[in-house]
């Protein structure tokens, strides 16, 4: 909890800054004048994600939806518009330009870009990965950190649910994060996965301990899907082993070594967080939790965080691979990253 507390009140005081920084940038169309009101606008705006998640676990309806979907993309779009005012006032250091001729270029191109980055997040592609040596001919689909938001997961599950069935897959991972609001915790949210046509599997994420985790768990078994807490399932001469949510690797080894598993069976591990796992028996390994930074530039800070961030990585027995999710958290934005739904043909 302590932690939490922590990271909250570092992101809040950060976006404070953000929005403050902006305001001051955006004040020299209004005489420049940079008075007490910039701060209080800050304020506000920096701090409307808490009242508006309040008001959605409160009371969740359209108004309260829209209020947190706004809340967050606002902060999506400041932050967007920070980053860009920043670089170009490197390049005004640079070059002789005016300033006001270069904040104005600055709000052009983030508005650009904050539309793109909004559509690019209601998109999701395919990605096809083939791998060798697996020992078992088989189609596996892989979905992770969809994060379903209060105001389109009635839609955007289903619409999932469809692409994974076209593919045709024997085996369906869902590799945690996928609600990250109690007021989604309901047989309605959940109900589409009822509909998906082979055998599938969930485990926990991060987000779902930060919510009523064993009613999701409950609901997600109770549509047909099998939820592996730290334990292997057999089916179709693979291995399914499932690790709930950890970020400690010794954890991790604590469960491999208890799970009973044949060595001349493949196995699949599902593990959330990416982590260097090493064990002979572990042919593939599916995680996801990284987004791929989601919004440039994060993702070179999650590539200091993270040794495997996105892609397929060779590991010494297998593979690893780490999808940059199918949803988003936050601001429904994606920037230099995708949403991806991802379909692997291994034999």
């Amino acid at each position: 909890m302590n932690r939490f507390i922590f990271w909250l009140i570092l992101m809040l005081a950060l976006n404070f800054f953000m929005h403050l920084y902006v305001f001051f940038k955006v004040s020299i169309f209004w005489s420049g004048r940079r008075n007490f009101i910039l701060y209080i606008l800050s304020f506000f705006t920096s701090l409307l994600i808490v009242p508006a998640t309040i008001l959605l676990e409160w009371s969740n309806n359209f108004i309260t939806q829209l209020f947190y979907s706004f809340s967050w993309l606002l902060t999506g779009s400041f932050f967007v518009t920070c980053i860009s005012l920043l670089v170009f006032q490197i390049i005004g250091g640079i070059c002789s330009i005016h300033r006001t001729y270069l904040t104005a270029i600055s709000l052009i191109l983030s508005l650009i870009i904050v539309v793109y980055s909004f559509l690019n997040a209601g998109k999701v592609e395919v990605k096809t990965v083939d791998i060798d040596n697996f020992g078992k001919k088989l189609k596996i689909v892989q979905i992770t950190d969809l994060h379903l938001d209060p105001l389109t997961s009635s839609k955007r599950l289903p619409e999932i649910v469809e692409s994974i069935n076209s593919l045709k897959p024997d085996i369906v991972a869902i590799t945690g994060d996928i609600v990250s609001h109690n007021t989604l915790i309901s047989p309605t949210t959940f109900a589409p996965l009822k509909n998906i046509e082979a055998k599938t599997y969930f485990i926990s994420g991060n987000h779902e301990n930060y919510i009523d985790k064993d009613k999701v768990l409950k609901l997600i078994e109770d549509t047909g899907v099998k939820v592996l807490l730290d334990e292997v399932d057999l089916y179709k001469g693979v291995q399914i082993i499932g690790i709930d949510y950890k970020r400690d690797k010794n954890k991790v080894y604590d469960v491999l070594s208890k799970v009973k598993l044949d060595k001349k069976i493949p196995a699949l591990l599902l593990l959330h967080v990416p982590m260097d796992v090493r064990d002979e028996r572990v042919k593939l390994i599916l995680s996801g939790h990284t987004h791929y930074g989601q919004i440039v530039p994060f993702n070179f800070i999650v590539r200091i965080a993270f040794k495997y961030m996105k892609g397929l990585y060779p590991l010494e027995n297998g593979y690893i691979y780490v999808s940059p999710g199918t949803g988003t958290w936050g601001p429904h934005m994606r920037l230099g990253s995708k949403n991806e739904i991802t379909l692997f043909s291994v034999e």
